[in-house]
């Protein structure tokens, strides 16, 4: 069991990546799953991401944002970690629900946001995509 619950963390974290890149730009660096400034991974070309993908990484992550809003204030009002945990889990499986439903892996997802982090026109093609209607 423990291996999952790493495992949902870790989706867990990717999605709170890709919220905070979209919510609070500032944000983005400070995930823990980003690449730190200074880093090999940071000074290396993005790789080429099609357009098809970003539009699709854009779609998923205005749903996870609603999300994060959904269950933000839960998180904020849970009395236990037992609770914190039971709605982290919840809003995990939405969020990789919401992901998926574009046509888009978690990994898939994972990796335009963490480019979006490190390269600024990826972030722009990206959050355009985010607020396409």
């Amino acid at each position: 069991m423990r291996r999952g619950r790493c495992c949902d963390m870790r989706q867990f974290l990717i999605v709170a990546t890709g919220l905070a890149l979209a919510l609070a730009p500032g944000l983005a660096l400070a995930a823990p799953d980003a690449v730190a400034p200074g880093t090999a991974g940071a000074a290396s070309p993005a790789p080429s991401i099609p357009e098809s993908t970003i539009g699709k990484a854009g779609a998923a992550l205005r749903d996870v944002a609603s999300l994060q809003e959904k269950y933000q204030p839960k998180m904020d009002s849970a009395t236990s970690q037992q609770e914190k945990q039971g709605i982290s889990e919840r809003a995990n499986a939405e969020a990789v629900q919401a992901i998926q439903s574009h046509g888009l892996s978690v990994q898939e997802y994972s990796t335009v946001v963490r480019t979006a982090q490190t390269d600024p026109q990826v972030k722009q093609r990206l959050l355009d995509a985010a607020n396409k209607p």
